[in-house]
Parts: structure tokens; sequence; C-alpha cells
């Protein structure tokens, strides 16, 4: 079964994530919708019954509404019932005209002949009173009583006025009380003026009462509750037409997207299988303009063929120099053996031939075991444990039994409070390699220094000879498995996988190898831990 891709997968996962949130927030949307219309429908309500009591007063007595009143607006029909729920005026059809609403203190929903609407009514108390009374004669020349809460006004003071042949301003007062009806006790005196008129001089008092003589009046708003529906559909209805148009758009973005995404990734795929199917390890991945993660990705790719080079660029230089190094010894085992079976041979000459065969034999074993210690060591295959020990004493103790050559005197200079985590066979064997090599490559009656010290929170372990030296060049490539540096080195017995393996062992202990040396002087290696 093919897979499916990665496009199409970011593609699905992108556009059903952005339907989910479409969905979400447009049923969100049509719900804070549908609450805000309905909560403006109230408001209006509200809104239309506040106006339209600034619109209504009585003047010397008699009822009036002012041309502002609003009757019927933006869908809401207002009305005027008495105190005792008669029908005074309005514009409201028939059939909305019913006085059981009346009273309520909130915004209640009635059904008219099968539709809901919203009725909301306020009983209106017509509680302030202003006068005009001339001075001369104390007359009452006209008043009004208007819609104002008493407690929305306060008492202010008014200075005392007498006119001769007139009246004062507290007997103006007490006559305009007396024809409202209501006692000093009763009203709330918020002004006293004598208004400067051409043709008269008059009082005008202004005051508050609750006890009004003047009849309550009911006004009452109504509006069709579906209003808020109608509003809820709309943007139901636009959903449903839009929210598909945007789930298409999304996906093709979400397409656009992946495949941007994506084409760096076909384009390590490609590079990776063109290496892979190709010869050439040293060709990289370059992904320069991607994003972090897929240069990452290339990164890791890269370095996982680098050690794919490395490794085969050292298997390949590993079984040339292995053959290399098995050929002579198989020829001359071929050529003594072909000898020792010819009739020209004699029993001494056969003999010859057979120690020069175990010869070499002896000699293709080291070189075997040598190599499998070595590989071994590189690819881990062994399980190495570490326990703490006393290095100077196993430092010691490997010098001890060590022989030179060529009377090449060894003196070891060791610090035997150093302990470390180590495995003794790898160590010795370390220190085994380092005293050979330093011997093959000493002078004749030269000196092997053996040091081991601290070094700030080091611990070095340094093997000096006198010998042939080492090319600079040479340094760093005689770590390698079978590198010889020159001639010189090169006709000395030895396969070149001493150092090699050194590294390897040090690797295992987490220590470094440094190599120093200078032509015809010494050289010194140091395993730094």
């Amino acid at each position: 079964m093919k897979k499916i891709s990665f496009k199409i997968i970011t593609t699905l996962w992108i556009t059903v994530l952005i339907a989910v949130v479409c969905g979400v927030s447009v049923t969100a949307l049509m719900l804070i919708s549908s609450k805000s219309a309905d909560d403006k429908l109230k408001q209006n309500l509200i809104s239309t019954v506040q106006s339209n009591s600034d619109e209504m007063e009585y003047s010397n007595g008699i009822f009036e509404v002012e041309n502002d009143f609003v009757y019927y607006s933006g869908g809401v029909y207002c009305d005027l019932f008495t105190e005792n729920g008669d029908y005074i005026s309005g514009e409201t059809p028939h059939t909305l005209i019913e006085s059981d609403s009346l009273g309520e203190t909130d915004i209640v929903k009635k059904d008219f002949g099968g539709e809901n609407y919203y009725v909301y009514s306020r009983l209106l108390n017509f509680t302030k009173f202003e006068y005009e009374i001339d001075v001369m004669s104390g007359q009452i020349i006209s008043y009004e009583a208007d819609v104002t809460p008493v407690n929305e006004l306060k008492t202010t003071p008014y200075s005392e006025t007498n006119f001769r042949n007139g009246i004062s301003t507290s007997e103006a007062v007490d006559i305009v009380l007396s024809h409202a009806g209501v006692s000093r006790d009763n009203a709330t005196i918020i002004g006293v003026e004598i208004p400067l008129y051409q043709d008269r001089q008059v009082f005008k008092i202004e005051f508050t009462s609750e006890n009004s003589p003047f009849g309550k009046i009911y006004i009452r708003a109504i509006c069709p509750s579906d209003d808020a529906v109608t509003v809820f559909d709309t943007v139901a209805k636009s959903a449903v037409y839009l929210l598909p148009f945007f789930v298409i758009i999304a996906a093709v973005g979400a397409y656009i997207i992946s495949k941007k995404t994506a084409a760096p990734i076909e384009k390590i795929t490609e590079s990776a299988r063109e290496i892979s199917t190709g010869n050439d390890l040293s060709k990289r991945l370059e992904v320069s303009k991607a994003p972090r993660e897929i240069n990452n990705l290339a990164d890791t790719f890269n370095e996982m063929f680098e050690r794919l080079q490395t490794s085969f660029e050292n298997e390949k230089r590993f079984t040339s120099d292995a053959s290399h190094e098995l050929r002579t010894p198989l020829a001359v085992i071929k050529a003594e053996c072909e000898y020792a079976l010819s009739e020209n041979a004699d029993d001494e000459e056969r003999m010859q031939a057979l120690e020069s065969i175990e010869e070499q034999t002896d000699k293709m074993t080291s070189l075997v075991s040598s190599l499998l210690a070595v590989t071994r060591a590189e690819q881990g295959q062994s399980r190495f444990t570490l326990e703490k020990a006393n290095l100077g004493e196993l430092v010691d103790e490997i010098c001890g039994k060590f022989k030179p050559t060529k009377n090449i005197k060894l003196i070891a200079d060791t610090d035997n409070n150093i302990e470390i985590s180590l495995n003794a066979s790898l160590i010795s064997q370390l220190i085994e390699n380092l005293l050979s090599n330093a011997d093959k490559y000493g002078k004749e009656n030269g000196i092997i220094n053996v040091k081991l010290y601290l070094e700030g929170d080091k611990i070095v372990l340094s093997v000096r000879d006198n010998g042939i030296g080492i090319n600079e060049a040479d340094l760093p490539k005689i770590w390698n498995r079978f590198y010889r540096a020159d001639a010189s080195r090169s006709e000395t017995e030895g396969f070149g996988l001493g150092l090699a393996l050194v590294k390897k062992i040090a690797e295992i202990h987490s220590a470094e190898c440094v190599a120093e040396s200078e032509i015809g002087e010494f050289t010194e290696i140091k395993i730094i831990f």
C-alpha cells in the first residue's frame, strides 16, 4: 500500500484544524450576535421610553404631549396609558394595545397573535413644578408639571425679597404650594428667581414634591423580539455560505505551505539517494535557505556521510594494508613449501624451510591478533569494565617486566598516589605498546623515560625516547593503522598497529593522545587522562 505523502497529510490536518476553528468561531459569533442583538433591542426599548419621558407635561393643569414625542422609531412603538390602564394615545396597531403588561419593572416577553414581542413600561409621576406669579398682585400667571425624580434634585437656598405694595418671596412660595396642595414639609424648593421681563415682573418658583396633584401616566414601548432571531438567522446563513469558502481557501493555502515546507525535505531525499546510489561519498547536502529543523536534519545526514566516508576509507586502507602485510609471509611460506617438497631438498634444508614457515606463521598470527584487538576497540565489540586502581603501581609493574634492546636504559618516574578507573588489561597493553615502540625506534645505548604525574586537574602518562624521531607532517598520521612514517621506520620490525591500538584504548578511558617529536632528537607520546 502506497503511503500518503507528507504534503497531503499536512494539508488535511491544517484544513481540518482550520475548519474546526472556523466552526467554533462561527458558532460563538452567532451566539454572541444573537445575545448582542437581543440586548440591543432591550436597550432600544429602555432608551426610547427614557427619551420620550421628557416630552410630556401638565401645563396649567392640562396634560400635553410635545411634538418631539416619538410614537414609532426603529421598530419600537410607544403608547401612553393612564394610571388605571386606560389608553391615551399612540400609533401601535390595535392588536398590540393591551394594558396587562403595565407595571412590570423589567422587560417582559409577550405573545401577540402568535408572535413574540418585548414590552417595557414605566410609570411617570409629574413631581417637578414650575410656577410664575405676579409680584404685585400675587396672582398665578402660569404653571406646569414635568417628570423628574425627586431624589435627583436638592434644596437650593433662596434670598428673601419684598416688593412695596406687592408680595414677598416667602409669600409667593406659600401661594404656589397652596395651589399645588403641597405643604412645605413635602416640598423641595429648587429655585426662586425674578426673571427680567419687559411687560411684567414675576416670581419664577421651581420645586419638587412626591405628593403630586396630577395623575400618573404609563409610557409603554413594544417591539418584535424576533428581530434578534432575524439577525441570528442572517449571521447563520452568511456562515453557511462563507464557511465552505474559507475551508477551500484554507486547504489551498495549507497545500501551498506544506509543498513549500516539504521542498527542502525532497531535496535532501534526492541528494541522499544520489549519494547512496553513487560512488562519491564526498558529496554533501546543501539546504542553507531551509528552516532550522531542516538544516539540522541535513547536518545530521552530512555527519553520517562523513563517518561513512571515513569508515569506508579506513576499511579500504585496512584491506589494502592487511593484504600487503600478509602477502609477504604468505609468499615466503609458499616458496618454502615448494622447495621443501621438491626432490632437490635434503633433510636439513627441509628443516630450515619448516623453521622459516613457523617464523612467518608466528608473524601472521601476531598481525591477526593485533588487527583483531584494534578492530574490537574501534567497533566496540568488547565490553570493557573499568575499576578503580592505582595507575602508578601498574606503570611500575609493566616497566619492571619490560626488557629493552640495543642497550637502551629504561627510567621510570611515577607518582604512586594516582588512582583512576581503568581496565588493567587494556592499560597494560597501552603501556607495553608505547615501550615497544620507543624501543624499536630508539638509538643504541639510548634512554626511555617514563613519567606519570599530575598537571593541574589532568593526569599525564609520558613515554619519551631519544631515537630517530618523526617528521612534523607525519605526526597526525601515526595513529592510523599500518602507518609508518618513513623508510627508516618502515625498515624496523612492526606492522604500524601499536599506536592505533594505543589511541583506541585511550579513547575507551576518555583520555587524549598527544605526540611531540624532532628528527634525530626525540619522540614523546603523552596520554592525558
